[in-house]
């Protein structure tokens, strides 16, 4: 039963989260243009915290906030991957819209084998070397691809290097959290919690420290976006997709999670073409090189 539950419920939880995220990264770009990156964030924090709370209280799950590392992990974790991560996430996605910045996020899996070599002493054998290399290589060939017309995105380097570092807070933010959920005793859903707390509380103190301006311009913001879809990019992207995140990594190892949940990107490929939208064969071919090194690097054991 155990091994039945790691080999179907983990994977399952991390495909699953890939499928939401790319839905919710589609209705966030359209329902969320009047909103900047941080209040994006800001916002689909507020609205996914109660949420967690109240299924941690339906499902019996919910548990008192213990002062041991595990907490303190996923408290830091949330900060780094949350609070930092999904702002640059959001600010390369209204740069360089949903596909190239989720393509972007290819590099997740090799910064997080790259983090657990460091900080877990779990050192990248010559295939893991070689499968990075193929990752970022799939990624330029999508990146550095020339828009054919008006209507397409332009690519620039501080979309870029929002992409990339979002890939970075997310992988670090991925490895710390799943030493915390491998060391203790811990429900997903109380992972997430905290790691969305974390995130929301440091945003909301940042914001009014630098910038509060921001927090006050939020709700005139609010009423030129589209509620109803960004409720329901909230409810997949944030409150389903970090809970279904914290179920995987809570089963299998983070090299695995992170690669099943990178296939976000293919999602969009069949999503795209429902919708109508071309797509370049360079973007698919760049997409599926990424998916082979995704595939050497944590598919060689």
């Amino acid at each position: 039963m155990e091994t039945l539950t790691a080999t179907i419920i983990g994977p399952l939880a991390a495909l699953t989260a890939a499928l939401f995220w790319a839905l919710a990264t589609l209705l966030y770009s359209q329902a969320g243009s009047y909103l900047s990156a941080a209040q994006l964030n800001l916002v689909k924090g507020i609205v996914a915290c109660p949420l967690l709370v109240l299924a941690g209280w339906f499902t019996g799950q919910l548990l008192a906030i213990e002062g041991n590392l595990a907490t303190y992990l996923l408290l830091a974790s949330g900060v780094i991957g949350i609070t930092l991560g999904d702002t640059l996430y959001f600010a390369a996605l209204r740069r360089l819209g949903p596909w190239h910045t989720m393509l972007l996020e290819y590099l997740a899996p090799p910064f997080a084998a790259l983090l657990a070599w460091i900080l877990l002493a779990q050192g990248m054998r010559w295939f893991e070397v070689v499968a990075a290399l193929v990752i970022i290589s799939g990624i330029f060939v999508v990146i550095s691809e020339k828009p054919k017309s008006a209507e397409r995105v332009q690519l620039n380097m501080s979309g870029i290097a929002a992409g990339v570092g979002a890939a970075l807070c997310q992988a670090l933010g991925l490895v710390m959290s799943f030493h915390a959920l491998q060391e203790f005793e811990m429900s997903p859903l109380n992972a997430a919690l905290l790691r969305l707390l974390a995130g929301t509380f440091a945003l909301t103190i940042a914001l009014l420290l630098l910038k509060p301006s921001l927090i006050q311009s939020t709700r005139s913001a609010l009423r030129h976006t589209s509620i109803p879809w960004l409720l329901v990019a909230i409810v997949m992207g944030t409150f389903l997709a970090i809970w279904l995140q914290q179920t995987a990594i809570a089963y299998i190892n983070p090299g695995l999670a992170q690669t099943l949940l990178a296939t976000a990107p293919l999602w969009l490929i069949p999503i795209q073409w429902l919708r109508g939208q071309p797509l370049s064969a360079r973007s698919i071919v760049g997409a599926l090189i990424a998916v082979g090194g995704i595939a050497l690097l944590f598919g060689i054991q």
